[in-house]
């Protein structure tokens, strides 16, 4: 049994692994910046039109993300969404 045979499967499936996490790393920043941007945006929204500071309109997105079970981005998105059909 050769010891270097037996390791390299593993060290190429490693290197794969290595290589794919490397590719989907922009991507994920690039996910989390357009969340962030749409969850300044709600909180903006929630300041202007229920005259909430910074803090509570963050709060009353967080609640809104708990009660309804889904990511804080997605809730912002959604609400956004919502509010680009009134105008």
């Amino acid at each position: 049994m050769n010891p270097t045979k037996e390791a390299l499967p593993i060290v190429v499936v490693a290197r794969f692994a290595l290589e794919q996490a490397l590719r989907s790393e922009p991507a994920d920043a690039k996910s989390e910046l357009k969340d962030r941007k749409s969850i300044d945006r709600t909180k903006g929204l929630h300041m202007q039109r229920q005259g909430l500071s910074k803090h509570a309109a963050y709060e009353k997105l967080r609640k809104t993300t708990m009660d309804k079970n889904l990511k804080l981005g997605e809730v912002a998105r959604r609400m956004l969404e919502r509010v680009d059909l009134l105008r």
